[in-house]
């Protein structure tokens, strides 16, 4: 009974985290190798094996999604890139990319995409060589650890743009954004000028935008603010994606992620330059997101379990012989 409470209640809470995120799964470029075709919808957690049967590499977990089609088997992608946007379910129609999108079932937190497509790929190439690349568009760090497939890029500084709704200066979250947009834009230009190009070894790259759900919680998902910086974010995409398309003469899967699990709260990294201006903001730290779900959740579920187990041990039957009804009981029974 308890046992059986305690993972009803587990279930409950699950499917409650489930229904309350969602997202899309968008393919901007697809290779002659591979076919997305139809709707349906699909797990997050199940992204690791759609990049991993693309690039012709094992799959470990079988699924029933049929969007997925490979045309040819002995000519697989010779890369593929994800971007992952937080905090929006869509960039919706206006953003302008041309894709092929499907309804994402949002089921993890913070998906091992990236861990697990390197563990395959090097457990496959021995001999290395291949770019396993994993940036956060807002840690400069990030793109020192990439040098050596994109080479130097420095962060770049927001540079004057005609924007109709968002600031540069006064609205942290709006500088934010700008900030990764420039730094997406810089990846672009270093792509396109020919530091990568195709040599038959498997590469990955896996590209992370965080600020959309900060700027987004704070103007609102339908502000004049949020449409913009979705059609600019859609707009460097774009971009993003026909260069990769060039560099590797079309051998490449370019895909987008975008999901609000995470649009829980407005909490943002300023850019170094802009933190110093910026008004006063509260003083998150960009894992406050997890640590906080984490330990409501798990208090969730360990209050319904603990009362789950309660509930089943007052209803239980000792049975006459065991030794609480005999200690218990004020009218012992006396050995003839």
């Amino acid at each position: 009974m308890g046992v059986t409470m305690a993972l009803f209640w587990l279930t409950l809470v699950i499917s409650i985290i489930g229904s309350n995120a969602g997202g899309e799964f968008s393919v901007l470029h697809t290779p002659q190798s591979l076919k997305f075709a139809g709707s349906s919808k699909t797990l997050e957690s199940l992204l690791k094996e759609i990049f991993s049967a693309s690039l012709g590499l094992s799959v470990e977990e079988n699924s029933e999604w049929n969007g997925l089609s490979i045309t040819d088997p002995f000519n697989t992608p010779e890369a593929v890139v994800e971007v992952y946007i937080d905090g929006v379910s869509s960039l919706g129609e206006n953003a302008g990319l041309k894709a092929k999108n499907f309804p994402l079932v949002v089921d993890e937190y913070e998906p091992d995409t990236y861990d697990a497509i390197k563990h395959r790929i090097n457990q496959r190439f021995t001999n290395g060589g291949n770019k396993l690349i994993n940036i956060r568009l807002s840690e400069p760090d990030d793109l020192l650890s990439a040098s050596n497939a994109f080479g130097e890029i420095v962060p770049p500084k927001v540079s004057k743009q005609t924007l109709q709704h968002l600031k540069y200066d006064g609205v942290e979250e709006d500088y934010q954004f700008l900030y990764e947009l420039a730094v997406l834009k810089a990846l672009t230009a270093k792509i396109r000028s020919g530091v990568i190009s195709a040599d038959n070894v498997v590469d990955f790259y896996n590209l992370r935008f965080r600020s959309l759900h900060a700027l987004s919680d704070y103007h609102g998902p339908n502000s004049l603010q949020t449409k913009e910086a979705k059609k600019l974010l859609g707009n460097a995409l774009q971009e993003l994606s026909d260069a990769f398309v060039k560099a590797y003469d079309g051998s490449v899967l370019v895909t987008a992620v975008t999901t609000d699990v995470a649009h829980t709260r407005r909490a943002v990294r300023a850019a170094p330059e802009f933190r110093a201006e910026a008004p006063e903001h509260d003083n998150y730290t960009a894992d406050y997101a997890a640590i906080f779900n984490i330990i409501l959740w798990f208090g969730v579920v360990f209050t319904f379990t603990l009362v789950a187990i309660v509930y089943a041990i007052m209803d239980m039957d000792p049975g006459r012989d065991s030794i609480i009804y005999r200690m218990t009981n004020t009218r012992m029974k006396k050995d003839n």
